[in-house]
């Protein structure tokens, strides 16, 4: 049976799942990671076999909890994709200005719905993904429009405001090598060298946005932000925040992981 849901409704009624969800939940959680990637493939939402998106975020969240990163792994990126497809459409390009960045704006918020469920002050926020997923989405990308209408107006009020002279800095990759992490900088060893190349391989076909994120934080040893705004950073060299580069990572884990798996 599946987890209950603690959100409750404006009038403190608990959060329901439709059945159909309680009962492919239960299906679902049964299956090995072999036959749920099967599943996961199954892209006609008429076909009984297509997974619902509320049953892949219940996975992702219970993946999450238990420790069962394979799962995780397998589930996500699916879930991450069919909300990329959708915002590819509801988010258009030529249609909304700067739509590519918003877009990964949305779907970074949402990949930080997981890694701050059962924290912080909305602990229990994914409990609605689970019953009404669609709405719940929508939502989610009606307010980072909103936002995002609201930076532009404010870009328009700013845009006269004089310059500020920006002193040059030394190429921060001038001393990469003495800051590589400890993992990069050990001798080789005979098991390292059977895999190195192919997990290189592995880290070069990363999106290019998780691949920077991966060789600043985890080669390099940048901070992933800094309270510090002249502290050079994952986040500055790469004119985000840092919660984006955080999420940029847990993309990037997700897919080495199952590299890992599959060594």
């Amino acid at each position: 049976m599946a987890r209950p849901l603690t959100k409750t409704e404006p009038d403190g009624v608990l959060y329901a799942r439709p059945s159909t969800v309680e009962t492919q939940i239960d299906q679902a959680v049964q299956l090995s990671v072999t036959d749920l990637r099967r599943r996961l493939l199954i892209t006609d939402r008429n076909d009984p076999s297509h997974l619902r998106s509320e049953c892949l975020v219940h996975l992702v969240r219970e993946g999450r909890r238990s420790g069962d990163q394979a799962r995780m792994t397998a589930v996500l990126p699916i879930l991450l994709g069919r909300c990329e497809a959708n915002l590819r459409v509801t988010v258009a390009d030529g249609v909304i200005p700067d739509a590519a960045n918003l877009r990964q704006e949305i779907l970074d918020n949402l990949a930080e719905l997981f890694v701050m469920d059962g924290s912080g002050d909305f602990p229990d926020e994914l409990d609605f993904y689970e019953c009404k997923f669609n709405k719940a989405f929508r939502a989610l990308r009606i307010d980072a429009v909103r936002r995002a209408v609201r930076r532009s107006k404010r870009s328009i009020e700013v845009a006269d405001m004089p310059e500020l002279e920006v002193e040059s800095t030394p190429d921060a990759f001038e001393d990469a090598f003495a800051r590589v992490s400890e993992t990069f900088r050990v001798l080789p060893t005979q098991e390292w060298d059977a895999y190195r190349e192919p997990f290189l391989q592995a880290i070069e076909a990363l999106p290019p946005d998780e691949r920077e994120a991966v060789m600043l934080v985890h080669v390099l040893g940048y901070k992933a932000e800094s309270e510090d705004p002249e502290e050079e950073t994952a986040a500055t060299r790469c004119n985000c925040t840092g919660r984006t580069i955080r999420n940029r990572l847990t993309r990037a884990a997700a897919k080495l992981s199952r590299f890992k798996e599959d060594l």
